[in-house]
């Protein structure tokens, strides 16, 4: 197909334009002609795709969750792996544990294997997505499709090490299935690998059982259509059912965590959702429309004679699975008490997808549109992966300050109030100094101070597979008449809040937005531990040693481990010597 037949004929008014709509030309056929070739569309996809990312997983520091995966990974075998789980305190199932597990034994432990799950699911989905659109709108949108995620927040979960990004891959891989096994295709083995897939999305992220639900509602509506029910494919979706059913026991036990939950939901979170999960794919469909306004590109010939349909079942599970949010939030408020957005990252596909399909309705181009799409894409990622880096070096750097700055406290222990930073510390810094710090926790005191106990009641719980040094607010202060205490005050950390009923309290230093203070225990704070709380013993921190490199050198290779630590290091330091807060 000619480019030509998409521009309009010039007139003198448009002879400004006539460069612009050379190269559009050009750019267009070019994108055709790569986008009818799945090896040119997936060598393009892994240039842009996974080179860029291997650079955000290999250097960027882990953060909280992430620690959940590496230390629970890394149990000694299978039954410490569910004792553990049986806690509560986290609600990833066991078999995401043991993939990371058997991948770190397999290609040696570092930030980016730990990461390979999200890597590969995220990348799955994208090129499930390309499949789809080829399916339902032609080859040339299938690129576009592929590029969308990468252009939302949702990418930040394609190094993060814990099961959304591969629960996102398997939830996209599913509808794929299910896409080509209700039009009869392949059966013989589509239906099979539908099993797989739904299967492997629940046992990735529990939450992905929600995704059923729209599979369930498109086949709902073809078993009307062609008055039968299709129960190969119904067994296929059952499938799902099976993960938690073997992981019920540890499922019930995270009831416990539900009264006091830090993920609160409302109503309005089923809102929030989209411009906090999808970003800056909406900008895609404003600046479409725009260059399409500017360089009046019209309908291809084959796009104003025919648009293929889509089927009213695959069209009505699409749009169900982009309203999970609200499903969620439904669900979040009357029965699990917890709503975050990741929770429902399986609505982006069909979200992008849908976007696509308006954007190609109203362009009805097959040529300009595409690649119009597929250039905006390119850019917003660019965008989006710079931000996701600069984020990366800024916490590097604040990580290297707030080390060096302790350093120079002293030799005493150290309260770190605040959660990211005491994981970071005790992971990335050198022995000597990971070995003063402490968190100190009270699930009490903090639903008291924050209204939720989730954090506290967790390390508590996970003190005998974690290597960390977590003990009672109670008993710290009853052992220790002085002690400095470091963090920020904010909606995570309480201590700030409590320390006006351990004694005097003298802010001797701030660093950016965070204060440390040290404190002269006046009082004994009250044990108002209960019977049914965790004992926060034992602990695989005292077979640490007390000296030496950091802990991610002895559970990663050496050299993949950033230098947070560095003794050499000067930090900025603002210093308020005379001012001292009594209560």
């Amino acid at each position: 197909m000619s480019a030509d037949v998409f521009i309009t004929a010039p007139n003198r008014a448009d002879c400004g334009l006539l460069p612009v709509r050379s190269l559009w030309s050009r750019l267009a056929s070019t994108s055709a002609y790569c986008a009818e070739s799945r090896a040119i569309a997936y060598t393009f996809f892994v240039v842009v795709y996974v080179i860029p990312n291997i650079v955000l997983a290999r250097h960027k520091l882990m953060w909280d969750d992430e620690f959940f995966t590496l230390y629970l990974s890394k149990t000694a075998s299978w039954n410490d792996l569910w004792r553990a789980l049986s806690t509560g305190a986290d609600q990833h199932p066991p078999s995401f544990y043991y993939l990371t597990h058997l991948i770190l034994r397999a290609a040696g432990p570092s930030h980016l294997t730990l990461r390979f799950t999200a890597l590969f699911g995220f990348g799955l989905c994208c090129l499930c997505l390309y499949e789809i659109a080829r399916q339902m709108m032609g080859p040339c949108w299938g690129v576009p499709a592929m590029l969308l995620p990468l252009t939302t927040p949702a990418l930040y979960y394609a190094t993060e090490a814990r099961g959304y990004g591969l629960e996102l891959g398997f939830v996209t891989f599913s509808f794929l299935m299910w896409m080509f096994a209700a039009e009869g295709k392949k059966r013989a083995w589509t239906v099979p690998a539908l099993a797989v897939g739904v299967c492997l999305a629940v046992a990735s992220h529990y939450y992905a059982i929600l995704f059923i639900f729209p599979l369930a509602v498109g086949e709902l509506v073809k078993s009307a259509k062609r008055r039968s029910v299709d129960f190969p494919v119904c067994g296929a979706l059952m499938a799902s059912l099976i993960p938690l059913q073997l992981f019920s026991p540890i499922i019930l036990k995270a009831r416990n965590y539900s009264s006091h939950f830090w993920a609160v939901p409302s109503w309005g979170s089923m809102l929030t959702w989209y411009p906090n999960m999808l970003g800056r794919m909406p900008y895609v469909l404003l600046a479409a429309s725009a260059l399409v306004f500017v360089l009046r590109i019209r309908a291809t010939e084959d796009a104003r004679a025919a648009s293929p349909a889509v089927p009213s079942p695959v069209a009505i599970a699409l749009t169900v699975s982009a309203l999970l949010p609200a499903l969620g939030t439904i669900i979040a408020m009357l029965i699990t008490h917890a709503f975050t957005e990741r929770y429902f990252i399986g609505a982006v596909p069909g979200s992008a997808i849908l976007l696509l399909w308006g954007l190609r309705r109203m362009f009805r181009n097959e040529i300009a549109g595409p690649a119009i799409v597929t250039l905006l894409c390119i850019v917003l990622f660019a965008q989006q992966w710079r931000d996701l880096r600069g984020e990366q070096a800024s916490i590097l750097e604040q990580m290297r300050s707030v080390a060096a700055l302790l350093r120079q406290s002293g030799d005493g222990p150290i309260v770190v109030s605040e959660y990211s930073v005491f994981h970071r510390l005790s992971f990335y810094a050198r022995r000597d100094l990971a070995a003063r710090v402490v968190y100190v926790a009270d699930p009490h005191l903090s639903v008291r101070y924050l209204g939720h106990d989730t954090i506290d009641r967790g390390m508590l719980d996970l003190v005998p597979w974690f290597p960390l040094r977590v003990v009672w607010w109670h008993e710290w202060w009853s052992d220790h008449p002085a002690s400095l205490v470091y963090g920020n005050v904010g909606d995570w950390t309480w201590t700030s809040f409590a320390l006006h009923e351990v004694g005097t309290v003298e802010l001797i230093h701030r660093d950016v937005s965070h204060l440390l203070f040290s404190v002269t225990r006046t009082t004994v704070p009250e044990d108002d531990r209960l019977p049914a709380d965790p004992s926060g013993k034992p602990m695989l921190y005292d077979q640490l040693p007390t000296s030496g490199p950091p802990l991610c050198q002895f559970y990663m290779q050496a050299d993949t481990c950033p230098v947070v630590d560095d003794p050499t290091f000067t930090a900025p330091i603002i210093s308020y010597p005379d001012l001292r807060i009594r209560r």
